[in-house]
């Protein structure tokens, strides 16, 4: 962000009240991982996804204040963070490889190796599909989002999201089989 180009005022955070850093705290440390992850899968390197998540963070705490009603908090926060990675596609055009962190949950090095490969073989289907395809994919998946609130993320018709869900699905399919 240029700041040059912001006032003072825009730039610097007001200071919180300790009910705002509350919630600001609670919002992050509930749903913060999931964002990061859905971040990491559109970002597509573990980099970028932390600069925009930082971004995120400040746009939320700036945005606290004003924030409407929150019904679906996670979905307030994944179309924010949707938000800044569009503005930060914008901004860089290059994207590296997303690195496969191991899953500690499986048992031994076969079943981790297996893992790994499907993971491997399932990021290159994602990342095969066209980009609008795709990012209905990550935020409906990734980011928990519903079709409704992927469909107001991304300003398209809730139909448009569903098409764009089917054809991703099938396409997978016939990429994984």
């Amino acid at each position: 962000m240029e700041h040059a180009a912001l006032s003072r005022e825009e730039w610097v955070a007001p200071v919180p009240t300790s009910a705002e850093r509350r919630v600001f705290l609670e919002l992050v440390d509930s749903h913060g991982s999931a964002i990061v992850g859905m971040l990491r899968r559109l970002c597509g390197n573990p980099h970028d996804a932390d600069d925009v998540f930082q971004e995120t963070a400040v746009r939320v705490w700036r945005n606290l204040p004003n924030r409407p009603r929150l019904r679906n908090p996670r979905g307030w926060l994944a179309t924010i963070a949707y938000r800044c990675f569009l503005d930060h596609c914008r901004r860089r055009s290059a994207h590296g490889a997303l690195e496969e962190s191991p899953d500690h949950r499986l048992k031994g090095p076969d079943d981790q190796a297996e893992h790994s490969e499907d993971c491997r073989r399932l990021n290159a289907a994602v990342e095969e599909l066209p980009e609008p395809v795709r990012e209905v994919v990550v935020l409906h998946y990734t980011g928990g989002l519903t079709l409704s609130q992927t469909a107001e993320a991304m300003r398209i018709s809730v139909g448009t999201a569903k098409s764009r869900l089917n054809s991703a699905l099938e396409k997978l399919r016939s990429i994984l089989q």
